[in-house]
């Protein structure tokens, strides 16, 4: 599918808000004992829609822009988690029973928008990789985030719908969508060139829902659906702008993937 960076912004941004309303409510109904200057998952491995990108952009001053763009530009380059494939590629490869590559550059550099006391500082911004980041132990003691099976489902359920807000929109490592969008403002559209480790979004073939999770997500499926979003449903708006971007042929990746 053509990449399209600028077709149904604003209404992306009330899908990604209605997404990530959800997606805290159910979150919230776990012991999870993360709190504030609790930043060890906090690296620059962060993976992120394109909208999300834009989301944060979007609600800086210039001044504010200017600062992050200067305080990203030494990480291009840089070594970190970049995609092979996304969510919605990786779930219709596994429901055609292969397996994905596997992704590389995964390194435990600090994420760039911490202060010096671990404070997120785009917080109310931050992506979904972000929100999604849990553990009902104390990470440090464990040496590992502890994470209920049925919210690791969770997460990858809404990581698929997540990219399929952003149809034809990118994929990628958070800070190479944000160094990507602030290339873009100062460039007439025929000169962009999106580099390979941003991927295309595609629309999801079918939620990977583990059999013993069915029962536990479908109700949380349905409650984004039916989710107010401004004058409409999640899913009403959600149909209007696929209907908008007028995808071809959502899955004609599959036929090279699977080749």
């Amino acid at each position: 599918m053509p990449v399209k960076l600028d077709v149904a912004l604003e209404e992306k941004k009330l899908l990604l808000k209605g997404l990530y309303e959800v997606f805290e409510e159910e979150a919230g109904k776990f012991s999870f004992v993360c709190e504030p200057g609790c930043a060890d998952c906090c690296t620059v491995n962060v993976l992120a829609t394109g909208i999300e990108a834009l989301n944060l952009l979007d609600s800086l001053s210039s001044e504010e822009k200017k600062r992050w763009q200067d305080r990203l530009k030494p990480y291009q380059g840089k070594e970190r988690l970049r995609p092979k494939v996304t969510p919605n590629e990786m779930a219709a490869l596994y429901m055609a029973g292969k397996e994905p590559p596997l992704d590389e550059g995964f390194c435990f550099e600090p994420c760039p928008f911490l202060d010096t006391k671990g404070l997120c500082q785009i917080y109310e911004m931050r992506p979904l990789s972000c929100r999604t980041f849990f553990s009902l132990k104390r990470c440090r003691k464990e040496g590992e985030a502890v994470v209920p099976p049925e919210f690791f489902s969770l997460t990858m359920v809404f990581m698929q719908l997540l990219e399929e807000i952003d149809l034809a929109g990118l994929y990628g490592n958070y800070i190479d969508l944000l160094l990507f969008f602030f290339e873009k403002e100062g460039k007439n559209p025929e000169e962009l060139v999106i580099p390979p480790e941003l991927l295309a979004n595609r629309e999801a073939p079918d939620f990977a829902i583990p059999p013993q999770h069915e029962d536990y997500l479908r109700p949380i499926l349905g409650r984004l659906y039916r989710h107010p979003v401004k004058d409409k449903t999640f899913k009403d708006l959600l149909d209007e702008v696929k209907e908008k971007i007028k995808p071809k042929e959502a899955l004609s990746f599959l036929g090279e993937a699977f080749s």
